[in-house]
């Protein structure tokens, strides 16, 4: 992972389109050196899902496998970490994301990722993920400095995409009209 990456050097303007953060997303991966990151935000109404927005690096073929048999309400790993405001281990335990592995790997998605929270008030709650190559032995110790060092990204991009999200809400309220 590459250390020289500074987010006082990054543009704070939004995001124009949903293809602009996903190349972001994408050239940041390559110029840090992971695999993946992943943005999501799932907005409710009194507890209700209104609006799920997922921007990533992935596959859109893993995209695809992902929402057809698990999707964000119903993966109880993203559930207990949003209600419990807790980082996700990949390699840990979960059933969940075990049973993702097997076709994960074929996407070039390794086990060694963390997923966590973010929290925006009535906007909606966020899971921002992070994918990596590593080794069992080596992957305690990294897990730390990629929560230290893409936590503060997270915000970063939230705040970039958040406009590009409530334009598209927007544009569907006045469709509706």
């Amino acid at each position: 992972m590459n250390n020289d990456f500074d987010l006082a050097n990054e543009s704070r303007s939004a995001f124009a389109t949903f293809e602009e953060a996903t190349h972001y997303l994408e050239d940041v991966c390559a110029r840090l050196k992971v695999n993946h990151m992943s943005y999501w935000l799932v907005h409710s109404i009194d507890g209700t899902p209104d609006q799920v927005t997922w921007i990533t690096t992935y596959d859109p073929s893993y995209m695809s496998f992902y929402m057809e048999n698990y999707t964000p309400l119903g993966d109880r790993g993203f559930e207990i970490s949003i209600a419990e405001d807790l980082v996700m281990d990949w390699a840990g335990d979960d059933p969940s994301g075990q049973d993702l592995l097997p076709t994960a790997h074929k996407y070039g998605i390794t086990k060694y990722g963390i997923s966590f929270p973010l929290r925006d008030g009535d906007f909606g709650d966020v899971m921002f993920s992070v994918n990596v190559k590593s080794n069992d032995a080596e992957w305690e110790l990294l897990q730390e400095d990629l929560v230290a060092k893409f936590r503060p990204f997270a915000v970063y991009f939230h705040a970039r995409a958040k406009p590009l999200i409530q334009s598209r809400k927007f544009a569907e309220i006045n469709f509706a009209a």
